[in-house]
């Protein structure tokens, strides 16, 4: 009989953590928090349970959220949710895109008047179906304002991502445009 010692945790390679945090935007993983500061790679399958340091099994979190999952504040699905919506965002958004999304949902009225050019801005999220957009005042065209406004497919999937809701995420993502 022969005693396991459990794995051991190693260094990760700069290109594994260039990755992730490309990924999360050089940002902490949890969509509340976005924190910048001191970023920590967290494994989401620990490895003393057989977890590798492949980047699918690692999330960018800041060091108050590392600590806040380890207390079992924030839960085992919430993790699972934030990484799969940001493999999924930075897959098909570029940073500026999920920071409008998330700005966008922070607005008190989930809407934004702008010009012809802020649209501009929030094309890649009207293009999904996560935002849609009106001509709220034209001024003989000298002044033409325009409405940027989450769609509820977009609220939803803001909302899921939030709270690491898995049934809502997947709510979202079913619901047709």
């Amino acid at each position: 009989m022969t005693d396991q010692k459990p794995k051991e945790r190693k260094k990760l390679s700069l290109k594994t953590r260039t990755l992730l945090l490309t990924e999360a935007g050089y940002r902490c993983a949890v969509p509340t928090c976005r924190g910048i500061l001191a970023l920590d790679m967290h494994h989401i399958w620990e490895v003393n349970a057989g977890g590798g340091d492949d980047p699918s099994n690692l999330i960018a979190l800041c060091p108050t959220c590392h600590a806040l999952y380890h207390r079992g504040t924030i839960t085992e699905d919430s993790i699972y949710i934030w990484k799969s919506m940001l493999t999924s965002l930075s897959q098909a958004f570029d940073r500026e895109a999920i920071d409008n999304l998330l700005f966008l949902h922070s607005t008190p009225t989930a809407s934004l008047a702008l010009s012809g050019d802020g649209v501009l801005h929030f094309s890649r999220l009207i293009a999904a179906g996560l935002a849609t957009y009106v001509c709220k005042a034209n001024n003989a065209w000298q002044l033409v304002t325009y409405v940027v406004v989450l769609t509820e497919k977009g609220q939803q999937l803001i909302t899921a991502w939030k709270s690491g809701n898995r049934e809502l995420l997947e709510k979202a993502l079913n619901e047709e445009n």
